[in-house]
């Protein structure tokens, strides 16, 4: 099999926003790569990442989705859209037994309602606690138990009345009346998800091409987990066709070669030289992003950047004189077997 250049994964830190919106690149892919990879990945983003969504609800005294609530400003339809704007980050091991959890909510309260005022269970947490639910006015009050469940993609309310009927009397609720209605189950956290293709220009005689992905979740996980998550989906399906147990049994890309070194060394980003996290901020802040950077650096450069003790200077220092001498290890080694190889 002849072998094909190897790749690099980073992150774009220059374009980053937060843990939940920033973006990747994956170069250098050979000619028609870029697009084909970059569909798969979107589209597995997209369709495929577990997260928890509520798909029923029981308010008390409603019996169906066109009804008013007396001393609710919403109505039934808009209180339920509301609701399923919240975002929950949860522990897996909440939903392994049956797949099912509950949240109850009783109130009151004049006034406005937020994701705030509901009461959290063990195993869950909501995102974002401003998210406006309904207004409660004078003499008003709202119950009502939420039920969530994990899932992918996206389920509407008439799949969930089967769903409904499937979980039968393990949908406890203590409200006498009103009925359990179906709702939407949107379980995606992709908000955004882009690619580009971009032409590389390089020595190489073959064309090469870079693949630029750009991620947008809502905060119940991070890109990067989102990106490792579909990853993994789409490699457990190729290794089914392939047959492979370990990918690393496949000798795809090329080894050894001195110039690739160079530029992998390049791309790192300096969290790989496991740093303090004051240490890591005080770098970032000063725009240093990866290991080639910070070896440019003089000691009197280093010395100088803000928020940087001579603690955090000196074992900076020393992280990098050991990353330094472990590479050049590996590129005499390299060049070594090169040398035997000619």
């Amino acid at each position: 099999m002849e072998k094909i250049q190897k790749i690099t994964y980073q992150e774009l830190t220059k374009e980053r926003i937060n843990d939940f919106e920033t973006s990747f690149v994956i170069e250098p892919l050979m000619r028609g790569y870029a697009n084909t990879m970059g569909t798969v990945i979107r589209r597995t983003l997209l369709s495929s990442i577990t997260s928890i969504a509520p798909f029923a609800i029981k308010i008390n005294n409603v019996q169906h989705e066109f009804e008013t609530i007396v001393g609710i400003r919403e109505d039934v339809i808009n209180l339920i859209a509301n609701i399923r704007q919240i975002h929950f980050t949860y522990k897996p091991e909440l939903f392994a037994k049956e797949n099912l959890a509950k949240i109850s909510f009783k109130s009151n309260k004049e006034g406005i309602i937020q994701a705030s005022d509901i009461q959290e269970i063990n195993g869950l947490e909501i995102i974002n606690k401003d998210q406006y639910i309904c207004t409660i006015a004078k003499g008003g009050s709202l119950e009502f138990d939420l039920f969530l469940r994990e899932g992918r993609g996206f389920i509407d309310f008439e799949e969930n009345k089967s769903i409904i009927e499937m979980y039968g009397p393990k949908l406890e609720s203590k409200i006498k009346v009103g009925q359990f209605l179906a709702i939407d189950s949107d379980f995606s956290p992709i908000m955004l998800c882009n690619f580009i293709k971009e032409d590389l220009n390089t020595a190489s005689p073959k064309e090469v091409e870079r693949l630029k992905i750009t991620i947008k979740t809502n905060g119940t996980i991070d890109a990067k987990s989102a990106m490792k998550e579909a990853a993994e989906i789409i490699v457990a399906h190729f290794k089914i066709i392939g047959n492979v147990d370990e990918l690393e049994s496949l000798k795809v890309f090329e080894e050894n070669q001195k110039k690739q070194e160079k530029v992998a060394m390049v791309s790192i980003p300096i969290e790989r030289l496991n740093l303090t996290i004051r240490s890591l901020n005080a770098l970032k802040r000063s725009k240093y992003n990866t290991v080639d950077e910070l070896l440019k650096l003089t000691e009197e450069e280093l010395s100088n950047i803000k928020n940087l003790g001579k603690k955090s200077i000196e074992d900076i220092a020393e992280k990098l004189r050991n990353w330094k001498e472990k590479h050049q290890d590996q590129n005499q080694e390299n060049e070594s077997n090169l040398g035997e190889g000619e």
